[in-house]
């Protein structure tokens, strides 16, 4: 399941502001971390700000909720 909303191309979303989107569409982060396979301590960590998200599961929820931008977007 991706995430309702478009994932950023210059400037990676803030935490508030994924919350304001997830908020908008009416799905709550718990339901998208489940059918994704991620717990929901895992992705309230990442939009909390306690996991620096540099390196496995918590930097791919990052990398998902828009909140890095991934190499590719980078470059571009």
């Amino acid at each position: 399941m991706n995430v309702p909303y478009p994932l950023p191309t210059r400037k990676p979303y803030t935490a508030d502001r994924v919350r304001e989107l997830f908020n908008a569409a009416g799905l709550p982060l718990s339901t998208w971390a489940e059918k994704n396979g991620y717990s929901r301590h895992e992705v309230y960590c990442v939009i909390g700000g306690r996991s620096k998200s540099t390196r496995g599961k918590c930097h791919e929820i990052a990398l998902k909720l828009g909140l890095k931008l991934s190499v590719e977007q980078l470059v571009a």
